[in-house]
């Protein structure tokens, strides 16, 4: 939160907290959430992902093809790169095939949710106008994306 767009995940999930518990309910027939922050990258990722079922990602990225506050709403498996921040890095298609070839409990179900950033390196708290705008809208969709999630999987007794 202090790389300013880099921030936005963390004022999406200061939103989704704010609106109190009722709000982790995105609809009368689905299940609560839980927010979870972390800052963690690489294969790090596999100990905050490891023995959920069902997680949703949310963070700022830059495309390049997308004005700065544009939300992005898709399936894991729309992820086409395999490749990280750095050569030393791996990027989050990687960490999930190479945990679950490893055998690593991973979600079943992965979405994406990503604000495209204007600016990732300055060293300053505060998101650009554009990113803040883009903070209930990113918080809409993933009630919307929340609410039509498929129920988490049970295993047979």
């Amino acid at each position: 939160d202090i790389l300013r767009d880099d921030g936005v995940a963390w004022a999406i999930a200061d939103a989704l907290e704010a609106d109190g518990p009722e709000s982790r309910t995105p609809n009368p027939e689905s299940r609560p959430f839980v927010v979870k922050r972390s800052a963690l990258s690489g294969f790090y990722l596999l100990d905050e992902l490891a023995g959920w079922d069902r997680v949703l990602v949310v963070d700022a990225v830059r495309t390049g093809q997308h004005p700065p506050g544009t939300v992005l709403s898709f399936p894991f498996e729309a992820l086409r790169t395999e490749a990280g921040p750095s050569p030393h890095a791996v990027g989050l298609p990687t960490v999930i095939r190479l945990g679950r070839q490893s055998g690593v409990p991973l979600p079943s179900w992965l979405h994406i949710v990503a604000i495209e950033a204007d600016d990732m390196e300055s060293f300053v708290e505060g998101l650009t106008p554009a990113v803040e705008a883009a903070v209930p809208r990113a918080v809409d969709v993933i009630r919307s994306v929340l609410a039509h999630a498929p129920a988490p999987a049970v295993a047979p007794a």
